[in-house]
């Protein structure tokens, strides 16, 4: 009886050991990120999940599996509809992490991040940055990225349609670069697609994050685009 009694207090010491770092040490490393990522995406809501079997992992600053999700962020003057981030055996620095509680990033074996960008919050940006008279509009489909509207030249009001291609720069950055230049059906003078270009430069700086990243992809949708960040090779 004795034994049996012993065995089962060894049974519930043992479990409640396993359990106490997914209880207090996992709920608090998911606060700091939420509230540390949450922060620099300036998110109207932030979901964090770290998957760890035995949450021991995490007293060394390992985190086996990282998800993140934030909704209604804002990246270098631009709303974002969705942020999600994902890591598989992240190492933070563990001094840092429990002495003076910031999350210092050492590497990763896998680290992503998708964005979705709608056309209405690329529009947003072009009206606020280049074009407060909102004269052209931006249209995203999977053919391409038009600019379109009506400007004003020589006394004359002239219907154009700009096709566009986003192109990386500095690993983080994308850039809207015009192309082709067409005023109602008929091709103009190459030195209006450079006036244009000079004048309506849309660059965004996606360097937010705190972790090693650049642009893989860029995949354009209907009315939004879908942006794939990888950890740096």
């Amino acid at each position: 009886m004795k034994r049996r009694s012993l065995i089962i207090v060894v049974m519930i010491l043992l479990l409640v050991v396993l359990g106490v770092p997914r209880v207090f040490l996992l709920p608090r490393i998911e606060r700091e990120l939420q509230k540390d990522l949450g922060g620099d995406l300036q998110a109207r809501a932030v979901q964090v999940q770290i998957k760890a079997p035995w949450g021991w992992e995490l007293l060394f600053g390992n985190i086996p599996r990282l998800e993140l999700t934030a909704h209604d962020a804002v990246i270098d003057g631009l709303r974002v509809a969705c942020v999600d981030l994902y890591g598989e055996q992240i190492r933070l620095d563990p001094r840092s992490l429990w002495q003076e509680r910031e999350l210092v990033y050492i590497d990763a074996s896998e680290l992503g991040v998708d964005l979705v960008v709608t056309e209405d919050s690329l529009n947003e940006l072009l009206w606020s940055e280049v074009d407060p008279d909102r004269f052209l509009r931006l249209a995203v489909s999977p053919a391409g990225v038009d600019l379109g509207g009506t400007l004003s030249l020589w006394n004359m009001e002239w219907n154009i349609t700009v096709r566009g291609d986003l192109e990386v720069r500095d690993g983080t950055s994308l850039a809207y670069v015009l192309t082709t230049f067409e005023v109602e059906e008929t091709r103009i003078p190459s030195i209006l697609l450079e006036v244009l270009s000079e004048n309506y430069d849309l660059v965004i700086d996606f360097g937010v994050f705190p972790y090693p990243i650049e642009i893989k992809d860029v995949f354009l949708e209907e009315q939004q685009i879908l942006v794939r960040f990888g950890g740096v090779s």
